[in-house]
This record gives C-alpha cells, structure tokens and sequence, in this order.
C-alpha cells in the first residue's frame, strides 16, 4: 500500500518523521478530492467486524432498552450514541488503528489528525427511518476568503450491515462539497444523485461539506452505521451531547502516554497543540 513520509516543522513534537500507509489507491484518493467520496476497495475483515458488532451491539443496548425507543423521530429518524466510543475504545480503535482508516486519514489531511467525533446510528426493521439531506459540516462563505480559512474534515462511515433498496442506501450527490449552498431539508429526489450500495464492513469515505442522505429502512433488517469524524488538530472536538470517558478510555489514554505514542494521542484529542507554549 502507498505510503507518506510527512516531516512536522514543530519544535513542540516529539516525532516529527511520521510514515502513513494509506488504503487508498491513487486513483482512489483522486476520485474523493474530486467527488468528495469514495468506496475503497479495501474493507474490514470478518473477525474485526464481528468485535466491533460485538462493541457497538453493547453500547446501543444499554442506551435503548426497547429496540422501539429513538433519539429523533423525524429528519434524522432512528436510534443514535454519541462518542460511544469513550465507553469503549474499541469502537475507535478497531477501524482507526487496527484497520487502518486513521493512517488513510492522515495522507489526506496531513500527519496531525483528531477524532472530532464518534456517532453510532441504528435504524430498526419496517420503520421506514432514513434522513433528510443535509452536510455533516458547513464551511463555505461568500465572498470566499482570499487565504484558506476552513479546514477539511472527512467522515469515516463503517457499515456493519449491508446498505441497499431495501435497507436503505446512501444518498450522494458528487462534488457538492463544492457548492456553497446547503441542500434543503427534504428526501426529495435530485437529478445528479447517486445511490451507493454497500456491503458489511465496507466503509465510505467523504467530504464532510458533501450533500447526503441516508435512504429509509424498508427491510426485514437492522442496519447499524458508525461514523467517525477527522480532521486536523487545529479543530475542535465537537458533539452534539457530552459524553463522560470510561475506565477502559482512560486506560487506552494512559497506555498511550506510557509508551509516548504522540499521534495516537493527538487523534484522541490529548496531545498536539501545547497552549503553553508560542512556539507552533
């Protein structure tokens, strides 16, 4: 696989070499700067994706008791954890570092990513749940600045279940990531859409600026999605409700620092910028 050796021009890092392998081939990572996504051939294998069912399944049963309860009952209809993976860190752990999306990541976006987010979305059998069209993250202004002043995040989207007619597939309209209008909030049909059908343990790619919805759940099936949200260090971590660390999070956080692995921590949002000191 292709790999990046990045050099950090920062007196504050400990490891300024840092070699990235990426699962994407070139062609690949051509096609996402120029859509905003992209479906790597790539995809997890069997015994990690059965942990991370294994992870998730948990994490959902012990916030929903009856499979009938839901976070939202409409524009974002089904059942949502949010940073789930601060109770368990395998839930990051497993498609970052195990899998190797956090490396693909970081050949995208530069050595120094973090973690902005971690959402798991589950939507049950017959309910007919999906999403209205909406981005993930909204950056444009008009006039446009004449330097660059909104960094690129990428969603990382983990199916654990396949994502098709009946299930519901994702709903994309390539190279809207350019645009600087938002889509409206409908499940209106749009010419130049497209629909991806994806299989379990394929994961997705995108742009988080990118128009796109999630298709409603007509099937006999559950369909469980985990997304992660990257960008570089210079963001902040964002969720839309606050999540208290576990033990085992901590453990994963102290581990880490133990044996001084600086990106690591920096993708969990515990290492990278130093507020005490001017010198990044």
């Amino acid at each position: 696989m292709p790999t990046t050796t990045f050099v950090i021009h920062n007196a504050d890092v400990t490891r300024p070499d840092r070699t990235c392998t990426t699962m994407l081939t070139p062609h690949e990572e051509d096609t996402f700067v120029r859509r905003g996504v992209v479906v790597p051939d790539s995809r997890i294998p069997d015994d990690l994706l059965e942990l991370l069912r294994e992870a998730i399944d948990e994490q959902v049963a012990a916030h929903f008791p009856s499979p009938g309860d839901k976070t939202y009952d409409k524009e974002f209809a089904g059942q949502y954890v949010r940073d789930p993976h601060k109770q368990d860190p395998r839930i990051a752990m497993i498609p970052l570092q195990s899998f190797g999306l956090a490396d693909t990541v970081r050949c995208l976006l530069g050595p120094r990513i973090v973690l902005r987010n971690s959402n798991v979305r589950v939507t049950r059998p017959r309910t007919g749940d999906g999403t209205v069209w909406h981005t993930d993250y909204r950056p444009h202004t008009s006039p446009p600045s004449r330097l660059v002043s909104a960094p690129t995040v990428i969603t990382c989207l983990i199916y654990l279940d396949a994502a098709n007619e009946r299930t519901g597939p994702l709903l994309v309209v390539p190279g809207s990531h350019h645009r600087h209008d938002q889509p409206p909030a409908t499940d209106d049909t749009f010419d130049d859409q497209v629909a991806i059908r994806i299989e379990p343990g394929q994961v997705v790619l995108m742009n988080a600026a990118l128009w796109h919805r999630g298709g409603a759940n007509h099937s006999e099936q559950t369909r469980r999605l985990l997304t992660l949200q990257l960008s570089s260090i210079f963001m902040p971590e964002f969720n839309f409700e606050p999540s208290l660390p576990s033990a085992a999070y901590q453990r994963e956080l102290e581990q880490a620092r133990s044996r001084e692995d600086e990106p690591l921590l920096e993708l969990l949002g515990h290492g990278g910028l130093n507020p005490l000191s001017a010198r990044y």
